[in-house]
């Protein structure tokens, strides 16, 4: 009886502190007053705790199992579920860096990806310069390249087909695209750097939601046919060396909100 409580309220502490850990690293960020880097390497005790609060909560659920015994109940309900929750984020965070290709410039349009203007006057820790032929391990279905490396063009339209294939509205003008492009961003909460109707661009920047990493992003609006017109998107992490799938998750939510 005595270990069930006393794990119950060691899981609670253990989560209060990785809670504090956590957003004491995000509030320091976003605040200016930590870097990127300190505020990733704070992150790393509060996962610590968290997991620590998850296994001796798991241990109070398997006594108060085991005794068909209640004490510590709510301490210990809220510590399993409290640290499962607060540890989905980092993890996944982790398993998306593991199961995502090792990039941070996404487009679907890898042969000639739209370029930015107004943001290339912008800083960047990465280059502007999209390197489609640098190669990368192969993690795709294609048994024939396991163990080989392919160009980032490659495995790009290798892992996102969906991506790549042209994202064209053959009856509608490349004007209305725009304006319709236009919409589409300022709903996605993008910070809308430049619109050019005339050369059909529209520049944007994106933050992330927990440590507001800045991701750069270049709509381009084409003509595609006698009357209709073709939409590819880019969105490049501006100081990241890998962007954990972020970059490709920001285009997708661009195409699921975009109607031509």
């Amino acid at each position: 009886m005595r270990f069930q409580l006393l794990a119950a309220r060691l899981a609670v502490v253990a989560l209060i502190l990785a809670v504090l850990a956590g957003a004491g690293a995000v509030a320091g960020v976003r605040l200016g007053l930590l870097s990127d880097k300190a505020g990733s390497a704070l992150m790393i005790p509060a996962v610590a705790l968290g997991l620590l609060a998850l296994v001796v909560a798991a241990a109070w659920l398997r006594s108060a199992l085991a005794r068909n015994a209640g004490e510590g109940k709510k301490l210990g309900l809220i510590a399993l579920l409290g640290s499962a929750v607060f540890l989905y984020f980092p993890l996944s965070y982790v398993y998306y860096g593991f199961t995502s290709l090792p990039i941070h410039d996404a487009t679907t349009d890898p042969e000639d990806p739209p370029q930015c203007v107004a943001l290339a006057k912008v800083p960047s820790g990465n280059s502007r310069i999209y390197d489609g032929e640098r190669r990368i391990p192969y993690s795709g279905p294609d048994a024939r390249y396991r163990g080989s490396e392919v160009t980032i063009a490659y495995a790009f339209h290798d892992k996102y087909p969906l991506l790549t294939k042209p994202h064209a509205g053959l009856l509608v003008s490349p004007r209305k695209t725009f304006w319709r492009c236009h919409e589409t961003a300022k709903k996605l909460g993008w910070t809308i750097v430049e619109a050019d109707e005339k050369d059909l661009r529209i520049e944007a920047t994106d933050r992330s939601f927990w440590f507001g990493r800045v991701s750069d992003i270049v709509i381009r609006v084409r003509p595609a046919g006698a009357i209709g017109s073709r939409v590819d998107v880019r969105s490049q992490s501006r100081n990241e060396a890998l962007d954990h799938g972020q970059n490709v998750a920001r285009l997708k939510t661009f195409f699921r909100e975009f109607k031509f």
